[in-house]
Formats: structure tokens, sequence, C-alpha cells
């Protein structure tokens, strides 16, 4: 007698259905996983490379712009008469006295002041007397610009003195009062002024222990300022220039500063080296977005950062400024010594406190670019983007990092859901096997193989059903079904296919773009585009003598050659309002020569113009104000929507008139691109609405 337990036909392939099921779920689910986790991954890698570059760019502009500035300050007069002045009056102070009770004053400030404080900012003691002047000169100006100066020493302050009256203390109030302004205006903190014979520092527009001593044997001597300095005793070339990286600086009691070194010449003669000083504030505001890591997508744990060459962080973490005691606690747990802990704690900086020197910051600093994965400074594992920043002989590398759990977390998310949907399927299934497992095996397969298919988006799906009952119906349903969708598909494409041809019939490529992303809301600025305000004079003039169908036909006409021409060129159409035509050049396509195009455009539609005139024997004119600079376009309207231009660039061109001849008249911008390419008439000065009286300058004509 056989007493083994049997199951039933149903049970098995309950059980079998089940366990399917559940293979099922979780191939899916393994290969989703591996999927999400791969795309997600590369999503991170990605915002964490176009970060990067982002912010390298922004950066190199940034100390490009600096460069720059500071060579058009020393090649001005006021830098060069400053110069001469200033050296000639500092020179008289090796003959000025200075009494024993002076240089006493001079050392109690150094001893009690200046050295204790500036042990409290950096790390080691400086030497006793290290910093005291050493020539006559020296000692004048420490007595009555340092020692007698205001208290207390270190904030930002004007170099003055109320007890010199020499002809230094003239020459210096009238030259700070000159260099002042220029200082303020290109945003500096100090220009320093030394002496391309004997590199003595002879003037520091503000107060700064600096001044009155050597860069070759004083006590500033081993600086990257001094460094920079040297470099440029023996130049000929007055645009020459170097940038020592970001040191802490003593005088400003080991401030983080960086310094940009120039000469300055007075016809063949360099008669100073201009150094100017430019804080590191600024540089970390834009690696950080201002302290706004999370706007730029860095969530939590992301930052960038600036590395120096001596592979040391030359900006502040961001998790020393959002939570000092939790960073100390983590940099405790790290692989950092107990010293380098102690000077970020001491100093509440990382910047040349901090070492960094995994394999991403070696690459980056032997100028290759990356995307890797590793442990950061603080032992913590993290995607990291990495590359150089080169301006002249000075490298740092730029890191843009996130630590990997949270660019992964919501994959932790995924799982869950994945593990709780898998449960109820197998669940769900089970219970539907136990009851329709007979009736629904072989109806229920062709159906459920012909509805994989329609999901994977085949529409040519035909599923058979062989019995005579509601399974028929059901598969005569699906077939239905799939035929509607097959039509719907179809229409939904054709209608697609419309809306794409009106959007760019309508639209220029920048605003087909918005409405294709779902962003048509939000205006976009453009920084640097040409617009062009044609208005056509003498059409309402001859609009009595037709039907509203020959002037609507007429104008159309006169449109369309416009539209033509803009293609032509490679000028986008904006709109048109009755008469008036708004053009763009450079504003979805960025074209280097978009100014110069325009003007071509220009000159087309001013020839279509006289063409239509001579077929037509009419009277039109056409008026076009062309400007270039930054402007703002969008989408006006929900619903119903045009696309226009708006900005200071706009306007000035629509304002422009010529009194209802036809003309083409450009600003001063336009001119100052294409005035080597295009022939102008004379410059004018007109009063122009709302704007006041400006320069334009008309493209001459064409010779017939």
């Amino acid at each position: 007698m056989n007493l083994r337990p049997s199951l039933s036909v149903q049970s098995k392939l309950v059980i079998a259905f089940a366990l399917l099921t559940c293979l099922a779920i979780a191939l899916v689910s393994g290969i989703g996983y591996i999927n999400a986790r791969s795309s997600l991954r590369a999503a991170a890698e990605r915002q964490l490379i176009g970060l990067h570059h982002t912010k390298t760019t922004l950066l190199r502009t940034m100390l490009t712009s600096v460069r720059n500035e500071i060579l058009t300050v020393s090649a001005t007069d006021v830098a060069a008469n400053a110069a001469n002045e200033l050296l000639a009056a500092y020179r008289q102070l090796d003959k000025m006295p200075t009494t024993p009770a002076m240089q006493e004053a001079v050392r109690q400030f150094y001893a009690t002041e200046f050295e204790p404080e500036l042990a409290r900012h950096t790390s080691g003691t400086p030497a006793a007397g290290s910093f005291l002047p050493t020539t006559p000169a020296g000692w004048y100006l420490h007595y009555h610009y340092i020692a007698t100066g205001a208290r207390p020493y270190g904030p930002r302050r004007l170099l003055a003195s109320t007890t010199d009256t020499s002809a230094y203390a003239a020459a210096l109030g009238r030259h700070q009062r000159l260099l002042g302004p220029t200082i303020e205006r290109l945003g500096f903190e100090n220009i320093t002024l030394v002496d391309p014979l004997t590199l003595d520092v002879f003037f520091s527009y503000e107060q700064s222990t600096i001044v009155g001593t050597n860069l070759l044997n004083g006590p500033y001597a081993s600086t990257g300022m001094a460094a920079t300095v040297a470099a440029l005793r023996a130049t000929q070339d007055e645009d020459d220039y170097r940038v020592s990286d970001v040191e802490a600086y003593r005088p400003a009691l080991g401030q983080p500063k960086g310094f940009i070194s120039t000469p300055v010449f007075d016809g063949p003669r360099m008669v100073a080296i201009m150094v100017l000083r430019f804080p590191i504030e600024p540089i970390s505001k834009a690696l950080s977005n201002d302290g706004g890591w999370e706007a730029e997508g860095l969530g939590k744990t992301g930052e960038v950062y600036l590395l120096g060459p001596d592979h040391t962080m030359r900006t502040d973490s961001r998790f020393l400024l959002e939570d000092r005691a939790a960073f100390l606690e983590t940099l405790r747990r790290s692989q950092l010594t107990t010293r380098n802990v102690e000077d970020v704690e001491r100093l509440n900086t990382t910047i040349r406190t901090v070492p960094v020197r995994h394999e991403a910051a070696l690459a980056a600093l032997n100028g290759q670019t990356g995307i890797t994965e590793l442990d950061d400074y603080r032992g913590v594992r993290v995607l990291m983007a990495y590359g150089p920043l080169d301006l002249d002989s000075l490298r740092w590398g730029v890191i843009a990092k996130i630590d990997k759990a949270e660019a992964l977390a919501p994959l932790n998310a995924l799982v869950r859901r994945m593990v709780a949907t898998g449960v109820a399927l197998a669940l769900l299934s089970s219970l539907l096997a136990l009851g329709f497992a007979s009736l629904l095996t072989r109806p229920i397969a062709s159906l459920v193989r012909g509805a994989r298919r329609v999901s994977e988006g085949a529409l040519d799906v035909e599923v058979d059903v062989v019995p005579q009952d509601e399974f028929r119906e059901l598969g005569e349903a699906f077939n239905d079904m799939v035929r509607s969708l097959r039509a719907s598909r179809e229409a939904l494409n054709h209608q697609v296919r419309e809306n794409e041809r009106l959007l760019v019939s309508l639209l220029p490529a920048s605003a087909t773009a918005q409405v294709r992303e779902g962003t048509a809301e939000a205006p976009r600025s453009f920084a640097d585009v040409t617009v062009a305000f044609a208005s056509l004079g003498g059409f309402d003039t001859m609009s009595p003598q037709l039907s509203e169908d020959e002037s609507m036909s007429l104008l159309s006409e006169i449109v369309a050659a416009f539209d033509e021409a803009a293609e032509h060129h490679g000028v986008e159409k904006v709109r048109t309002i009755g008469s008036s035509y708004l053009a763009a050049s450079g504003l979805s396509v960025d074209r280097p020569d978009h100014t110069a195009r325009m003007v071509e455009f220009a000159r087309e539609i001013v020839r279509i113009v006289k063409r239509f005139n001579t077929e037509r024997r009419s009277a039109l004119s056409i008026e076009i104000g062309i400007n270039t600079g930054p402007v703002v376009g969008g989408l006006v309207g929900r619903r119903k929507f045009i696309y226009d231009l708006w900005g200071d660039t706009v306007k000035l061109a629509k304002n422009i008139e010529a009194n209802g001849t036809t003309s083409i008249l450009v600003t001063k911008a336009v001119y100052d691109r294409v005035r080597d390419l295009v022939a102008f008439g004379p410059m004018r000065k007109i009063e122009l609405r709302a704007v006041g009286t400006i320069e334009l300058y008309p493209v001459a004509e064409e010779v017939p």
C-alpha cells in the first residue's frame, strides 16, 4: 500500500507557477538592480564631469580676467607716475633720522602685538625680531606707518600716518587717492610697488608690514610673492607677468592670498614691479556656488575644491564650513596625522593644512583629466572627477566629488520597492494559480505572449484562441485592442510630426528645444547675441489702394523674402509684428561671426526692398537697427504663445530710427566687431527715446 502523500495536478501547477513567478521576479529584479546601479553611477559621473568642466572654465576665466586687469592697470600713466614719484620720495627716507626711541617702538610693536598675533593664526612660532626692518627707510616707515598706525593691527585699512611730514607722506596721499578707485573697482585687496633694482617695497596701498622691507634678503624673501617679483627683474616686456600660488601671507596674519606681478614701464625704462593681491574668497565662492552645493546637484556630501602643487588644499572643505565639530571628528578617524588635524583645528582652515595624495590628485597635478572612485582625504569612499587648471607657470588641481553612498542612495530605495513588489506579486500569482490554474493554462499563455510583445512595442500581434468559450471572445477583444493601439500609434506619430513641423516653422531652434524639454515657461539668458529690428516704411500708404487680401499677400511676399535671406545667412527670425521684423544671430547656434552675419543679412533685406520697389514701382523704405549683447528669450503666453526677446540690447535696437529713410544703423558694439569687414559712413550721435544720446554708425550704401 502506497502511503506517500500525493499532490494533485492542480497543486503541482500552483507550486510550479509560484516557483516560476518567483524566479522571474528575482531575475528581472536582479537585472533591474544591475542596470539601475550602472545607470545611476553613470549619471553621477556625468554630472561630476560636467561640473568639473564648468568650474575649471569659470576659474580660468576669473584668473585670466585678474591677469588682464593688472596688465591694464600697470600700463597706465597713473601707475608710472606713482612709481616714479613714490620711489624718489622713498629713496630720500634713507637720510631721515630714526631715534632709538622710534626703533624701540617698532620692536615693541612686533614683540607684543604682531608676532604673538601671527603665531595664533599660523603654524610654527616666528623667531623674535625676524620681521624687523633692515634699512633706515624701513625703520622710518615702520615707525610712522606701522608702530604708530591705527589699532588693532590686521583688518584692512589704508596705509596712512599722522606723524610723517616727509615728501613721501605727500606723495603717498596723492597717489593713494588716484589708485584707490581703481583698486576698489577691480576688486583687488592691495597694490604693492617694488623697486626693480633693489627689490625694496616702497609702496603698499594697504597698511602692511611688508612696506619698507626687501624681497631679496628681508623677512618676506622666501614667499611666493617675492619669487614672482624676482623673476621679473630682468624682463623687457611690459606685458610680462607672474602668478604665485596661494600662500599663508604673513603680513595679513597668515590669511591665504594669491598674487599676480607685472612690471611698470615709463617709456623704455622699468620703474617698478607692481604686485596685486587677490583674495581666495571669490574663488571659494565660485567653487561652492556661494555655499549652494545642493543647488548644483552635489547633495549633502559633494564639493569642488582646489589642490595646490604641494598636494594640499587651496580652498576650505565644505564639511569644515558646515559642521566643524563633525568634520574634525571625521579627520581624527582618517589616515591624516595628528599634526594635520591639530593644524586644521587651531587655524580653522583646510587651506595648506590638509594633504591630498591619492592617485586622482597626482594625475590632476600631472595634467591628466578623468573620473574615478577612491577614498578621499576624510577616508570616505567617493566618486571623483579631476583635472588640471593652468595659468602661466602655476598649476592647480580641480577636484569635484560626492560620497559614493549618497550618489547611489536611490538604489537602496529601489531595492526595497523591488522586494516588496516581488513578494506581493508572488503571493498574488499563487492565489490566482490556485483558483484558475486548470482553466487558464493554455489560453492565458497565448494571451500573455501577445501582451508581452505588445509591452515591448510590437503592435502586429494576433493571438489565436481555440476554445469555443469566453476565452475566444477575450482573444478577439485582445486582437481588436492591438489593432486599435496600432491605429492610435500611427495617428499619434502623425500628429507628433505635424506638431514638430509647426514648432520648427514658428519658433527659433532654442525655443523649440525648450518646448520639447518641457521648460517653455522658463526664460533663458543668452550672453552674446546680435539682434536686428527692421521697420518697413511706406507700406501703410500702399494699403488703401489694395484690398485686404492683396495687402496681406504683399506683406507675406516681403516677409517670405526676408525669411529666405535669414535662412541663407544663418540668422533666425524671432517674430514679425505688422510691418516690423525682429531677427537674431547667435541665439540657437553659437556662431563666432554672428555679428557679421547679421550685418550681411541687413544688407540683403535692403536689397530685397529696393528690388521690390523696382519691380512694383513702389516707394517702400526699410529702417534697420542692429545691436549686440546679452538678451533674455522665452515664450510669452501659455496656450497661445509667441517667442520674444527682451533686454537692453533688444530695446536699443528697436528704438533706432532714421526718419523714415532706408538705412542700416549699428551701435558702437557692432561697429567695433565688424568695422574691418564692412564699410561705414560717418558716426552719428542720435537722441533715442528712453535711451538718450548714443553713437550710431550707418552701413555704407552699396554701389549699384
